[in-house]
């Protein structure tokens, strides 16, 4: 029986590995199916945290109502005092409104010293949804299967996140139609009761003139 190199051992258990991740990624959006954005969201995160070695992991969505945005983050380790996703948000300020190209590759921490490798990616063709920055410490990131694995998680957040957009958008249609077919229903109640009022009061004055 041959015995396989260790490198190419190593190998087949990172595609075995990788194939797996891509297999729960392509399961999230029936996990999603009904939930709100920012369930959405946070559900990515963590999902994205146990299958890519990330040292943090940033969503900002765009609001469609114009108010502020929707912004979460996560990270590998836990920190005290937590800060808040703004804070983020202002450290990659500069670049979130370009092309997710044009980021460089490695900029200062958004916190701490030192620097952090970032792949942004946007959610949608033009980001017109949002944006997920994924970061790690390591001067190589992201490798071949990581970068494979944020693609098609973003990609996957992007059928999610217009999925419940539309149901946002069709909520107060759904509640106007609800509203009027119980309109509805009361006045033919309403109506149906007159008539058998009306009828009652007929049999009365029919039995009556028989009588007479």
């Amino acid at each position: 029986m041959e015995v396989q190199p260790a490198h190419r051992v190593d190998e087949i258990k990172r595609l075995h590995r990788c194939l797996n991740d891509l297999v729960s990624v392509f399961a999230l959006p029936a996990m999603w199916s009904g939930a709100e954005p920012y369930q959405i969201v946070h559900t990515l995160l963590d999902a994205l945290l146990s299958m890519v070695p990330l040292d943090l992991g940033y969503v900002r969505l765009r609001n469609p109502d114009g108010d502020a945005p929707i912004e979460m983050v996560r990270f590998a380790q836990s920190r005290e005092p937590m800060p808040r996703p703004q804070e983020i948000g202002v450290a990659f300020a500069p670049w979130l409104g370009t092309d997710p190209q044009k980021w460089p590759p490695r900029v200062r921490k958004p916190l701490g010293e030192g620097d952090i490798s970032i792949v942004p990616l946007r959610l949608g063709l033009q980001g017109e949804i949002g944006i997920i920055v994924a970061g790690s410490e390591r001067a190589d990131f992201p490798g071949q299967t990581e970068r494979l694995l944020l693609s098609v998680a973003a990609n996957q957040a992007v059928i999610g996140l217009q999925e419940a957009r539309i149901l946002s958008e069709q909520k107060p249609v759904a509640r106007e139609l609800d509203q009027k077919v119980e309109q509805r229903t009361r006045e033919l109640a309403a109506a149906n009761e007159e008539l058998s009022k009306e009828i009652t009061e007929r049999e009365k004055v029919e039995e009556t003139l028989r009588r007479d």
